[in-house]
Order: structure tokens, then sequence, then C-alpha cells
């Protein structure tokens, strides 16, 4: 196993240990997880012990912080997980968001509202797009996970919730979404390339989305 040595470049690598960790201890039953919040919770406290782990000098020094508040042309967004990270030099800042979404809820009941995630998938890709346009972050990443198999490998498209594929293979190059769901308006634009890649792990798959290119002027 090879570590960068560059900073921002470690920080990177530990974000996706961390995840691969996370996933690991959920697919063994280690820990539980039901929704976001307590996915965001366990992540965040493998996360910060990986980050820990991968401070190679007194100088190095990266902070973690949960629920973000930002304003950004008089509209609140929260940032899942923040990190700020210096090497002494160079002092940067990563956002991660968090998307989860299991087939049954902690009581038992079957869990709907699939069309609501996919589309909240794709502003949470909006959100860090936002936060690296506004200099709230230098670097983004949204870390999903599911154990429902027809967001990966679906039967049809033919419903309006695909206009927010996160099909296994997916990619986009940015993209004017407006499609409602749940009766609720949208409208807002993506500008990156992406790619859905997930990966197959027990019962659940999980993807790590980055932008993959410069910004597609729309």
């Amino acid at each position: 196993m090879t570590i960068p040595e560059n900073i921002s470049d470690r920080v990177n690598w530990a974000i996706e240990f961390a995840w691969n960790i996370t996933i690991c201890k959920i697919v063994s039953e280690e820990i539980k997880i039901n929704k976001e919040a307590s996915l965001q919770m366990h992540y965040s406290t493998i996360l910060k012990t990986v980050l820990d782990l991968i401070k190679f000098s007194p100088k190095d020094r990266v902070e973690i912080e949960l629920e973000t508040t930002v304003n950004i042309e008089g509209k609140f967004y929260i940032i899942d997980i923040l990190l700020t990270y210096t090497n002494g030099i160079l002092s940067e800042k990563h956002s991660i968001e968090l998307k989860c979404y299991k087939k049954f809820s902690s009581s038992g009941g079957k869990r709907g509202a699939n069309d609501i995630f996919m589309k909240d998938v794709y502003l949470d890709i909006y959100y860090s797009e936002l936060y690296l346009q506004y200099q709230f972050a230098n670097y983004a990443t949204c870390l999903i996970l599911t154990d429902y198999l027809n967001f990966i490998n679906p039967k049809s498209k033919k419903t309006k919730n695909w206009n927010y594929d996160i099909s296994q293979g997916h990619s986009f190059n940015g993209g004017h979404f407006t499609t409602s769901i749940g009766g609720k308006e949208v409208d807002f634009k993506l500008r990156k390339m992406y790619e859905f890649n997930w990966q197959k792990s027990g019962n659940y798959w999980g993807t790590i989305l980055r932008p993959k290119v410069a910004e597609n002027v729309l």
C-alpha cells in the first residue's frame, strides 16, 4: 500500500480508504446504519482516525467538521463533512456529501421515495459544485451507499425519475435538470462530468463521485 506524499492526495486517499472500511464494517454488521445520519456518524469517526494516521509532519494539521452551514447568495446550505487541512505551506478544504438509501427502515417497513433519493443524489452533486464555485472548498466528494439493486441495475428506465439516472456505468457531462419529483419543482445546472461506478460488497453497493473533467459551459 502506497500513501501519497502530497497532503491533498493523502486526504483524497483517506476519504476513499475510510469509505471502504466503513462499508466493510456495515456489511459484516459490526456497525449498523439506517439513514444518512447514522452513516455520517460512523463514517466521520473512521475518517478522523485515518486522517490522524496520515499526518507525517508536525506541520500537518487536519480538522474535521460536521454539518457546516454556508451562505451562498442569501441561501443557506449545510455541508455534511468539511475537512480543513494544511502542511504549513498549503491550506485547503475538502467537502464531503453522503447519501444512503436502504430498502427497509429500522422498523422493518419497506421504504419508498426512491425517486426522491435519486433526485437528491443529483442535488448533492449540485451543492458540491456550488461549494467549489464559491470557494468554500477546493475539492468535493459525494459518497453514496444503498442496498437497492434497482438503482444499480434497473429493469426499466421509462419513469421520469430516471432523468436522474444513477445506474451502473451511467455518465453525463453536466446538464440542466428541471424534472419535478414528489410534487416539488426542480431547477439546477451541473457543469462537470460524472460517472457512476458502483462497487458491490455483500448486499450493498457504494460509489464515489468526483468531477472527471473541467467545467462544461452550459
